[in-house]
């Protein structure tokens, strides 16, 4: 995009934020609306290539059929003879993955909030008819104000279209998919909620639950492992909010939500007081997805018939005396090995006591393995964020109790971690207005610098004050105002005097005003408001006119000036 700058003859590129295998975006300015917008511009050698102009064209429609406030708006689409694109709002934000990567898990209730958005928006899109089969942490945006927006609905696929994926290729990121889309078959509403269901999972853990060295390895778990426990990474999330996790990415999908209205139901009431005391969810069907339909009816359960429960009768109350016998010879056997261990002082009840390993400099989720495997339980709930020197966003840089010191096996630590380097605010006061803005905002994207004039007897242009104080720490990468308040002169009336007056005299009698001045030669000619007898009568190097004109109020400020034109001689 080096070569071109304006699309469309409209929208005027400013700088590249992001690419994928299809497309380049930019941040570019609307000339027509003076806004900024992202647009989003297919790659010069596909446009030759259909199924990836389909695709991008799918994009854009199905995009343009949703209007919600959890799903990025499109503003317009088209293609200028040059370039395909999409220009849609341009989110100043990050993406919920690199969220993750920084902070680590997120607390429950805030993970829950993000869901109860994300789930409204895929919600509104598949009333639509539109799935979006593409649902992943790299494309939910968050806006600094907390809202989540969906967006890239470029493999997206409505009720009624046709599959243009290519043979033996399946779309969609392997960390979300569903297993029944993984073995082939068609994406549907039901394959949006697994990847819902894995979303969440990443916002409580802090990563996926199924990794491996190839796309391969990640299927094959995602079809036939059982989804690690969320309350085995964090004891607090409540067993509720496990449970819509379970539902939403179980294997089968007759133990799966069936719409997301439902998914949505649960976490709209997953904390009230009816779902305090909630049991870990038992499934009705299995979830051997290797298993035939006929293999899975067979498998479903059946009501026991009461003559069954007659002939078995007598054989279980012999089961049951049997079980007793033999729970009793178990149990005698173990206190004897116990005592026989005890007293060789094998077993020794004073070696309960732990040393807390080294976790600084770790990420949250690191450190979380680590300690569970010495005993020690980390609180997710009570992480404390800094600012620090030097140490990047998202490592520990402090524990409680510290490092090395000996605690007992069960003990929570407390863990400080780096909210990301500071940076230190300089100091702007006497400094011109547009020098600091200049500095600041090439220093810092994420700053805004705002100026207010204020009547003083300084410069005009020096900076008195200024909203964030000199020395104080800040964090560069996320978005703030500074607002400068420098000086201007007392107003005054420009005066008519000046006319005829030779140029210095003019000049020197503006300065002792306060104002500063340039002076202009202009020949007869350029006099166009003089009548022929008016201009026999000038002399030259006198003042002629003034812009401003001469009795306009005007207020000195930096880099402002009177000009003054005086005839030439």
């Amino acid at each position: 995009m080096s070569k071109v700058s304006l699309i469309a003859g409209r929208y005027l590129i400013i700088k590249h934020i992001g690419k994928g295998g299809m497309a380049d975006v930019y941040v570019a300015v609307d000339t027509v609306l003076n806004r900024e917008v992202a647009i989003k511009i297919l790659k010069g050698e596909l446009s030759s290539d259909p199924v990836a102009l389909e695709r991008f064209k799918r994009e854009a429609q199905a995009s343009t059929r949703l209007s919600h406030p959890n799903i990025v708006d499109i503003y317009d689409v088209g293609d200028d003879g040059m370039s395909h694109y999409i220009v849609m709002e341009y989110i100043k934000g990050q993406t919920l993955k690199q969220l993750i990567q920084k902070r680590g898990p997120l607390y429950y209730t805030e993970a829950i909030s993000m869901m109860k958005q994300l789930c409204s928006a895929i919600m509104e899109s598949h009333r639509n008819g539109i799935i979006h089969r593409d649902i992943k942490s790299q494309n939910v945006l968050i806006k600094d104000d907390g809202t989540v927006k969906i967006v890239d609905f470029g493999i997206a696929l409505a009720n009624n279209a046709m599959q243009i994926t290519s043979q033996d290729n399946v779309l969609g990121s392997v960390h979300y998919i569903a297993p029944e889309v993984a073995k082939g078959e068609t994406a549907s509403m039901q394959s949006d909620i697994y990847s819902l269901g894995i979303v969440f999972y990443e916002l409580l853990c802090g990563d996926v639950p199924f990794k491996g060295d190839s796309a391969v390895q990640v299927v094959m778990q995602s079809i036939k492992k059982p989804i690690p426990y969320v309350k085995n990474f964090n004891k607090k999330i409540p067993q509720s909010v496990e449970n819509i996790i379970l539902k939403a990415t179980a294997k089968n999908k007759l133990n799966r939500y069936e719409n997301v209205a439902d998914m949505l139901k649960d976490l709209n009431v997953c904390l009230s007081d009816k779902h305090q005391n909630d049991e870990r969810i038992v499934f009705d069907y299995p979830e051997d997805l290797n298993l035939s339909e006929e293999d899975i009816d067979k498998k479903r359960p059946k009501p026991k018939k009461a003559t069954k429960k007659k002939k078995k009768a007598k054989s279980k109350k012999t089961n049951v005396m049997m079980g007793i016998y033999l729970g009793c010879v178990t149990l005698v056997t173990a206190i004897i090995v116990f005592v026989i261990l005890y007293l060789g002082g094998i077993i020794n009840f004073g070696t309960n006591m732990i040393v807390v390993p080294d976790i600084i400099d770790h990420k949250v989720l690191e450190a979380n393995e680590i300690l569970d495997a010495k005993g020690l339980l980390l609180d997710l709930d009570d992480i404390e964020r800094v600012l620090t020197e030097d140490v990047e966003e998202g490592l520990i840089i402090s524990t409680d109790p510290e490092v090395g010191s000996e605690v007992e096996r069960g003990t929570v630590i407390k863990i400080t971690v780096s909210d990301g380097i500071y940076a230190v605010m300089d100091n702007y006061v006497g400094r011109t207005f547009e020098d600091a803005r200049d500095e600041l905002t090439s220093t810092y994207d994420n700053i805004r610098v705002v100026g207010e004039a204020l009547v003083s007897d300084q410069a005009p242009g020096t900076i008195i004050s200024q909203s964030i104080e000199a020395d104080t720490q800040f964090d560069p990468t996320k978005s703030q105002t500074m607002t400068f308040t420098y000086s201007a002169y007392v107003s005054e009336i420009i005066p008519m005097s000046i006319i005829g007056m030779d140029i210095t005299s003019a000049q020197n009698t503006l300065t002792e005003m306060g104002i500063e001045s340039v002076a202009q030669a202009i020949s007869l000619d350029e006099l166009d408001e003089y009548t022929e007898d008016e201009k026999a009568d000038l002399v030259a190097n006198t003042v002629v006119r003034c812009d401003p004109d001469v009795g306009t109020s005007y207020m000195q400020m930096q880099d402002t000036f009177v000009t003054l034109y005086y005839l030439a001689s």
